[in-house]
């Protein structure tokens, strides 16, 4: 049963990925390159970005731009979160926000971002105030979740608030933190390369632009694999570390 398991675990991804890759292949000799190239040409095109050090280069300037938004999202949406959860009067003066900034379309950030604060750090603002909301909703689905009989237990032997937040709120946010933090990862990388694409001159999103101004179709699937990589390697670490905190709040 053990070996078994083991076999869906890790064949089941890679006989899937050949799959993709044959299914690929063979859609792509119906077109012309310039429409669908094949993975060959795709990886051809990916290594030169790599060996002639653009990838690097362009893919540093996403991954500082990324990795700001989103760390600022994180330092305002998670003690916003603990405020809204318990607190019913910010409840009422944020949460009609946290709804709106929710539902603005990315589009719109990025219009509204290029009249307000310039092109330069159009990248950043936009993942700022698309996952933002992500932080701020599951931080305070996770405060609801907490067992009211904890709570009772501890006010009736007064423990202080701190004391409460620490070691009975704590341990019941962090799944639900960590699935917020998890679904911003996957729209900051979204939400950067659109921001780049269309307000500056350097960062894949940037490069994904002169590719299809180019008609270079191969070295926009090879950014666009670029992205699927950084998603994939971030949203790898973020559930070690996930699994790691929890284990710690247990």
């Amino acid at each position: 049963m053990k070996n078994s398991s083991l076999k869906n675990r890790y064949f089941a991804p890679f006989f899937g990925l050949v799959l993709l890759l044959a299914v690929w292949q063979f859609i792509s000799g119906f077109y012309n390159p310039v429409i669908v190239p094949s993975p060959a040409e795709t990886w051809r095109s990916f290594f030169s970005l790599a060996v002639g050090g653009l990838l690097w280069e362009q893919g540093r300037q996403t991954m500082a731009r990324g990795f700001a938004g989103f760390g600022l999202a994180v330092l305002a949406g998670t003690p916003l979160g603990f405020l809204i959860g318990l607190n019913q009067t910010a409840a009422g003066l944020f949460q009609p926000l946290v709804v709106v900034l929710q539902v603005i379309p990315l589009i719109s950030w990025l219009l509204l971002a290029m009249i307000w604060i310039g092109f330069a750090r159009v990248p950043l603002f936009v993942v700022f105030v698309t996952t933002l909301p992500l932080i701020i909703i599951n931080t305070i689905q996770g405060i609801k979740s907490v067992d009211l009989q904890l709570l009772q237990m501890a006010d009736v032997f007064r423990v202080g608030k701190l004391r409460i937040i620490r070691e009975v709120y704590f341990p019941q946010v962090i799944p639900y933190l960590f699935a917020g933090l998890a679904a911003a990862l996957g729209t900051t990388w979204r939400a950067v390369a659109m921001a780049e694409l269309l307000s500056v001159n350097q960062g894949v999103g940037a490069g994904m632009a002169i590719a299809r101004s180019n008609l270079e179709t191969a070295t926009l699937f090879a950014w666009t694999f670029f992205l699927i990589i950084l998603g994939l390697l971030t949203d790898r670490l973020l559930s070690c570390l996930s699994r790691q905190k929890t284990n710690q709040w247990k």
